[in-house]
């Protein structure tokens, strides 16, 4: 049967139509899956970055020292466990009794919030501006108290998610000990058996991966502990309450990508500003010098294997990562993102038959891959 011109087009319109349907309908149950596993894949992920972050030094030790490689990683975890015993013995007694502290003064910074909300909401009539935060401030301590009483109110739930996280790091440090152990012995037995187009897009896999996730993780956690380090030495030095417990937050906080910078200030000078006043001014200025020295000069020569791309597309790899994965996925998404760009390189390269498939790993030795445009 032959067919019209227009009929054909209708035809072709109503195929695209249902490959479309069937195309979200797929993406949908595979979104349904991916939800229901991502607990597991965030363990998983984590014992995977944990693995980074010490790969260097397992590696080290083991080419260094008569160790073999179970030794090495033995070493490394019982140097991590001693830390973790010393900060436990020594700074969580700290942490905990100025948290304690900071809930015991919250009504007072909640009034001396409101004062100065209100003071601030006199001068804002005085000039003439239509601006109202009444509503604002007299929300905020129902808000605190709600949140409170709820914290009370569900501790058994509190000790239950605190246990179900000890469970979840202990689980991440197991697996991660195996993957220092076997991952290199796995990864060999598993690439051998693919054919050599194969094996290379797949080394290309590892490589991009191992600089985008291991320059990324590795250079945060030095960030995050320089950053915290300069925040605690410069609003102790002020006399600004509760620098332990703030210094902890910044350091922690300025390690997720574009946004942190910004939250780790907020709770910095909001405490600053209602405990040690005097002291907002310099407190403010340093801090901003602190950022500009870090993010623009310490910050990108730490990762300076890592694979830059375009800030939109970090936007987009941001809000879809905390989408699927929350804080997690906040925090690794620029990393996901660089894998995905290098990819994305690699095809239009292949397909443009400017390189063969069998040469996709050396596609890392080439220079840095710019962001696809």
């Amino acid at each position: 049967m032959k067919l019209s011109a227009r009929e054909r087009q209708l035809l072709t319109a109503l195929v695209v139509l249902l490959i479309v349907f069937v195309a979200l309908q797929v993406f949908a149950i595979l979104w349904e899956a991916l939800g229901r596993v991502a607990d597991v894949l965030i363990i998983f992920g984590a014992a995977w970055a944990f693995s980074y972050a010490l790969a260097p030094l397992v590696d080290r030790i083991d080419r260094r020292t008569r160790l073999n490689r179970f030794g090495a990683v033995l070493v490394v975890y019982t140097a991590i466990f001693i830390l973790l015993a010393a900060a436990g013995a020594f700074a969580v007694p700290l942490l905990a009794d100025q948290l304690a502290a900071l809930a015991a003064r919250g009504p007072e910074l909640s009034t001396s919030a409101d004062q100065y909300a209100k003071d601030f909401q006199a001068n804002l009539d005085h000039l003439g501006l239509p601006v109202n935060i009444v509503p604002l401030y007299e929300a905020l301590p129902g808000r605190l108290a709600e949140l409170a009483g709820t914290f009370a109110s569900d501790a058994l739930g509190v000790v239950s998610a605190t246990a179900t996280i000890v469970f979840d790091l202990f689980l991440v440090l197991i697996i991660a000990f195996l993957m220092l152990m076997d991952g290199d012995t796995l990864w060999l037995r598993f690439t051998g058996m693919l054919s050599e187009e194969l094996r290379s897009e797949f080394e290309l896999l590892r490589m991009s991966i191992d600089r985008s996730f291991g320059g990324f993780i590795r250079g945060s956690l030095i960030l995050g502990l320089l950053y915290g380090t300069a925040t605690l030495l410069i609003i102790a030095a002020f006399g600004v309450p509760f620098s332990g417990v703030l210094s902890v937050f910044s350091g922690l906080v300025v390690m997720i990508p574009f946004f942190g910078p910004i939250l780790a200030m907020i709770p910095v000078l909001f405490i600053t500003f209602l405990g040690a006043q005097s002291a907002f001014l310099p407190v403010t200025i340093l801090l901003l010098l602190l950022q500009q020295v870090m993010l623009n000069v310490v910050g990108p020569r730490i990762m300076s294997k890592s694979i830059g791309i375009h800030p939109l597309f970090v936007f987009f790899s941001l809000l879809i990562g905390s989408k699927i994965a929350g804080f997690w996925g906040l925090l690794l998404g620029v990393p996901v993102a660089g894998v995905i760009n290098t990819f994305i390189h690699y095809t239009v390269e292949v397909n443009s038959g400017r390189r063969q498939r069998t040469e996709a790993a050396a596609l890392m030795e080439d220079a840095p891959i710019e962001a696809a445009k």
